[in-house]
């Protein structure tokens, strides 16, 4: 099982948004009542993403932003049918390297009506603050 992580590129716009929509819809729709995706294939900013592929076929995306005093996973996004097989884990504890290796910690959030919390308390983030829509996720740096 060979996972690469590759920049996202235009011709990766549809991917991403029908990816978002399969992973996410189900979520939006019971916390919001509908789905509604804002961007199109011509106005998606692709800036930060990074396309998942697992023996050379894409099966998810990270988007990740890098701050000053820590790092915010805005997407991470692995396809239904690839879940559950190590590849979230393997990318969430590489970024979370990665920054660590430059001293920061990482932080994302969840939807509320998205079971994927209980993914990220067992890869040791912390819920750091709740809202009706999100739960606040921090990664501390580790100390040695």
């Amino acid at each position: 099982m060979s996972i690469i992580l590759r920049p996202a590129t235009k011709s990766d716009a549809a991917y991403l948004l029908n990816l978002e929509e399969e992973c996410m819809r189900v979520y939006a729709e019971a916390l919001w009542g509908d789905w509604n995706q804002s961007d199109t294939v011509e106005s998606l900013d692709i800036a930060g993403h990074e396309v998942i592929e697992l023996d050379g076929k894409p099966v998810g995306c990270i988007a990740v932003i890098w701050h000053e005093d820590h790092i915010f996973i805005e997407k991470l996004y692995i396809a239904p049918a690839f879940q559950s097989r190590g590849i979230g884990s393997y990318v969430l504890d590489t970024k979370s390297y990665q920054a660590a290796q430059q001293g920061l910690p990482t932080k994302l959030s969840v939807l509320t009506t998205n079971p994927a919390d209980r993914f990220y308390k067992q890869a040791g983030f912390v819920l750091e603050a709740e809202t009706l829509e999100r739960r606040r996720f921090f990664k501390a740096v580790p100390t040695s």
